[in-house]
This record gives structure tokens, C-alpha cells and sequence, in this order.
């Protein structure tokens, strides 16, 4: 009798230990816990990818800083001379150094708004300028302090009268997603939040210059000092290298923790 009743009782043991492990691992069908695979899968894709946005937008930067070296590095050529490579797009002659010579057009004067220099906060100014080559160029001529802000043109920073000669940089337009008055009525132009020539254009005789000119130089220079000229663009490279390590290693706390959080749960 103590044979026949050993028997099935080891037999009940082998089964329990052989079942333990597929009812242990059960769980990980469970609704909720369904729901945290696929949230740790998305969030892993999520991560790693807004990483790699990171260090594509880290190769444009560098990209842009190499171009604007490069053509910050060339000497000023006059404004006409650029007009056969003009031809072949904007981005063909941005960020190249120009001198440009005509009268200002104190009338058409627009407000950049707002725009901070050594952290206190201002507006460039920017003034249509009527090239004796032919056509109209806006020209940055600079920063102001806010509270010479008002209606335009700026009483405290005319331009010089009669002919004067420009040096500055091209750069590309951009559309202002916000312009009008400074009281907030669409009409008439008064300031943009960036510089829209497409805008600026429409309350302007004439053919404008697809890109303006960021002041560096005037001759006669500017009674009183101001505008003051605006600065470059800061060469840097940015934080998207920290920026992507951090998404990266968010990425890899999910990859590795969920895992273990999966076998601690599991562990007998």
C-alpha cells in the first residue's frame, strides 16, 4: 500500500513544478499588462527617434554655421553683381557680404518687433532703401530702445538723407506670424514680427530685392548712433547633441527597466 500511494504523489509534484512556470508567466497576458508592452514599445520608438531628429538637426546647424563661415569670409561685392546667381535661388546668394547705394525711403519704415540687445528690449528698424542700380532693398538698419517704439518712421533714428552706400549681409525672408499695428489692427503696416517681404512688398512701390540687408556698415554713417547695427548670427552648435543623448538614454531605461520589471514581477 505505501508503494501505490508514494507513487501518484510524486507524480502530482512533477506536475505542479511543470505547470508553475507557464502559470507564473501567465501575467504577461493579462490586459494590463499587454497594455505596458505596448506602451514600452512606443515609448522606446518614440525616444530613439527624437534622437536621431536630434542629430539631423545637429548636421543642418552645422551645415548652416559652415555655409555662413564661408561667405561671411568673402569680401562685400556690390548688390547687382549677384543678380545672374540670384537666378539660380534665394539660397544661392544668402549670407553674402554686399554693398548696396541709394536713398532711403523714410516713409516706408516698418518696426521688427520685438527684438532685445544685451537683454533690453527694443525693435530694429527697417527702412526700404531705393537703389540707384534700380529696385527697392529693405534694409535692417538696426536696434532701437522700446520706447522709441512708436508709430513710424522713428523721429529719434531717421536715415541719413540723400545717397548713401550700405554694407551688410543678405539674408533669406521669412513670413511674420504677426503684423499690423502696434494698438494690433491688421492695417496699416507698422511692424512684423519677422521680416515678410512678401508683406512688406504689398504696401511698397516698386520691385523689392528677394532677400534684405542686415546693416554692418554705412557711409554717412547714422546721426546720433542709432540704430545700432545688428549682430550675426551666433555660430554654435546648440544643444542637440545633449538633446539627443538625453532622448537616447531615456530609450535605453525603458529597453533595459521594463524587462526587469517584467522578471521581478515573475520571480517565485
Amino acid at each position: 500500500m505505501s508503494e501505490t500511494s508514494v507513487e501518484p504523489t510524486a507524480r502530482s509534484a512533477g506536475e505542479s513544478g511543470d505547470q508553475r512556470r507557464p502559470r507564473a508567466l501567465a501575467f504577461l497576458r493579462s490586459p494590463r499588462w499587454v497594455i505596458g508592452h505596448v506602451v514600452a514599445l512606443v515609448a522606446v520608438i518614440a525616444f530613439a527617434n527624437l534622437g536621431v531628429w536630434q542629430l539631423r538637426r545637429l548636421d543642418e546647424r552645422r551645415a548652416y554655421n559652415a555655409l555662413l563661415t564661408e561667405r561671411l569670409s568673402a569680401q562685400p561685392v556690390p548688390l547687382e553683381e549677384l543678380d545672374a546667381t540670384l537666378a539660380q535661388g534665394e539660397q544661392a546668394v544668402a549670407y553674402r557680404r554686399v554693398t548696396v547705394s541709394g536713398a532711403y525711403d523714410a516713409g516706408g519704415e516698418v518696426l521688427l518687433s520685438t527684438r532685445s540687445r544685451d537683454g533690453v528690449p527694443g525693435h530694429h528698424v527697417l527702412t526700404p532703401l531705393v537703389a540707384a542700380s534700380g529696385g527697392t532693398v529693405v534694409v535692417d538698419r538696426g536696434w532701437i530702445p522700446l520706447d522709441w517704439g512708436g508709430q513710424p518712421p522713428v523721429a529719434q533714428a531717421p536715415p541719413p538723407e540723400g545717397e548713401v552706400t550700405v554694407e551688410g549681409v543678405l539674408f533669406p525672408p521669412r513670413q511674420a506670424r504677426r503684423s499690423g499695428t502696434l494698438d494690433g489692427d491688421p492695417e496699416p503696416l507698422e511692424f512684423m514680427s519677422d521680416v515678410d517681404l512678401g508683406r512688406y512688398a504689398a504696401v511698397t512701390d516698386g520691385a523689392m530685392y528677394p532677400l534684405y540687408v542686415l546693416a554692418q556698415e554705412q557711409r554717412p554713417g547714422q546721426p546720433g548712433g542709432f540704430p545700432a547695427f545688428g549682430d550675426l548670427p551666433v555660430l554654435d552648435e546648440g544643444n542637440h547633441a545633449s538633446y539627443a543623448g538625453q532622448w537616447f538614454i531615456f530609450a535605453t531605461v525603458v529597453a533595459v527597466g521594463y524587462p526587469i520589471l517584467l522578471w521581478r514581477t515573475w520571480r517565485p
